[in-house]
């Protein structure tokens, strides 16, 4: 014989699983958050050994033709 429940315990079931997602959200904004940072840090940092990249290859051009030391 099938349990069939009441208005009030499906209410409340549904209080249930809406307060799991809403937990479920929170946790996923907070992941996404996390993420950009990372992300930020990870263009920041590319773009400090781009910068330091271009540094040295001036000087070692500016070495190779003798601009700096003759």
């Amino acid at each position: 014989m099938a349990k069939t429940k009441t208005l009030s315990q499906k209410v409340d079931l549904l209080c249930e699983k809406l307060d799991t997602v809403h937990q479920q959200l929170e946790k996923n904004s907070r992941d996404i958050e996390e993420l950009k940072e990372q992300v930020a840090m990870g263009k920041g940092g590319i773009r400090a050994v781009f910068i330091f990249g271009a540094i040295i290859a001036a000087l070692f051009t500016a070495l190779k033709f003798g601009i700096i030391i003759k």
